[in-house]
């Protein structure tokens, strides 16, 4: 959706094709019957595969926080959320969640009002880095499946709208300095960014 700089200010937007992959370490093995044997780890984070569009004119903004945050320090986008969210998607007045170790598939969800938030929706809870999506629909009170499993207690507002931020860090694999097609038009070609857990 967007890149931020320091001041959370809006410098680029994603452009398509966009690509939101959820990255889990999966060992694989085929034992000599052809039974394939595999085991899910637990650890999971979020990658980005995009274009950008920079919203000034020089791409000042973007050249600065790529040359000085580099492949080692983390910084802010806005999450992008699926299309079908987009249209589905009903605000609440506000909602919040609580959850507890001793269930860390799910999360209790209270909401004030009338409202929808269906599921596939990227959420963040208040103070609590990680991104998570949501496994169900939710349209009232209730207890509702998150993906991935929560790692700690968390009691906090929820963020589901155009307001889930997420630190990243840009891929070793792109570029941290500028492109120039035509000495004018900046284009870094396709970046990968990683959530930064």
């Amino acid at each position: 959706m967007y890149i931020l700089d320091d001041n959370n200010n809006k410098i680029a937007r994603f452009s398509v094709p966009t690509s939101v992959i959820s990255n889990t370490p999966v060992y694989t093995a085929d034992v000599l019957s052809l039974k394939r044997n595999s085991v899910k780890r637990t650890a999971q984070r979020w990658e980005i595969f995009t274009k950008l569009e920079p919203l000034e004119r020089g791409a000042n903004a973007l050249f600065v926080l790529f040359v000085t945050k580099g492949t080692t320090d983390a910084f802010n986008i806005y999450m992008p959320q699926n299309t079908g969210v987009l249209k589905d998607r009903i605000k609440f007045s506000s909602v919040n969640a609580t959850m507890s170790l001793s269930s860390p598939t799910s999360i209790n969800i209270t909401v004030i009002g009338t409202g929808f938030i269906p599921k596939g929706t990227f959420i963040k809870i208040a103070n609590h880095s990680k991104v998570y999506m949501l496994k169900d629909n939710i349209s009232t009170t209730g207890t509702y499946g998150i993906y991935p499993n929560v790692q700690a207690s968390i009691t906090g507002a929820v963020s589901y709208l155009d307001d889930v931020i997420m630190p990243v860090y840009l891929d070793s694999s792109s570029i941290t300095g500028m492109s120039y097609s035509d000495g004018i038009l900046m284009d870094n070609g396709e970046i990968k960014l990683v959530e930064a857990l």
